[in-house]
């Protein structure tokens, strides 16, 4: 399957004035795109090819459900790209505007361009802020750096930890893959292995939200590796000193 991504003069053209195109963005089809272009493709096909694929959205289904379903889709077929290539706007935002158009459409259930705004347009078709936050705010670039920093061969479902995310997906994103030593993969499996654990074993902690244990886990990490050089620790490691750190909290408890 070949995708397509845009050129740097035609990210920036279709950047620069969204304002002027939003009503666009609600259209069933991408038309408009080379009809804004003089009839010219700003498309350009990328360079590898991947196994065939598609994307899709049932309304019926949990959002978080959908994400990592087609999370799991994407990154399965696109799992040869480097971390450098997945960290390009223009390979992203030209898939959201021509190989994924339908798929944003109804991601998002446009209904018209009442929908839309130039904050919403920016954020889901480019990167509409610093890079690192953009990778897991793009339609696309999310669904595949989340199954990037998930995916774990080592165990029988690889997408074990992918399938964690269901429950509270955009949060778990946001507050997890928003630190900055989350890139590295071994140390995103042990966090997430010891998070499974823990929701495994009904763990919680007194007067506090579920989600509060996100943070208690990754603002440990955060003090650990204020001493340590995290990425010398395997990810079993980190798991184990993530637990006992979380076990000992005073009013944490589980139903074990």
């Amino acid at each position: 399957m070949k995708v397509h991504f845009l050129t740097e003069n035609a990210l920036e053209a279709l950047r620069v004035n969204i304002n002027g195109n939003l009503k666009h963005y609600a259209d069933k089809n991408n038309d408009w795109i080379y009809s804004y272009f003089c009839e010219e493709s700003p498309f350009i096909e990328y360079k590898q090819e991947f196994p065939e694929f598609k994307l899709s959205f049932n309304a019926e289904d949990d959002v978080g459900k959908n994400d990592v379903k087609n999370t799991m889709v994407l990154y399965s077929a696109m799992k040869s790209l480097t971390d450098t290539q997945a960290t390009d706007e223009r390979l992203w935002s030209g898939m959201c505007h021509c190989d994924c158009w339908d798929f944003l459409q109804t991601r998002w259930q446009v209904k018209d361009y009442h929908d839309l705004s130039d904050t919403k347009v920016r954020t889901r078709f480019f990167f509409g802020q610093n890079k690192k936050r953009s990778l897991i705010t793009n339609s696309l670039s999310k669904l595949w750096w989340c199954g990037r920093l998930t995916y774990d061969e080592q165990r029988e479902d690889p997408f074990e930890l992918t399938k964690y995310l269901i429950d509270d997906y955009a949060t778990k994103m946001l507050i997890i893959f928003s630190n900055n030593y989350i890139s590295n993969h071994d140390i995103t499996v042990g966090l997430f292995s010891a998070l499974k654990y823990l929701e495994d074993i009904g763990y919680k902690i007194k007067g506090k939200r579920r989600r509060d244990v996100y943070y208690e886990a990754t603002k440990y990490l955060n003090v650990l590796g204020g001493t340590y050089v995290l990425d010398y620790f395997t990810s079993e490691e980190l798991e184990q000193k993530n637990l006992k750190y979380m076990k000992s909290i005073k009013g944490a408890s589980c139903a074990e």
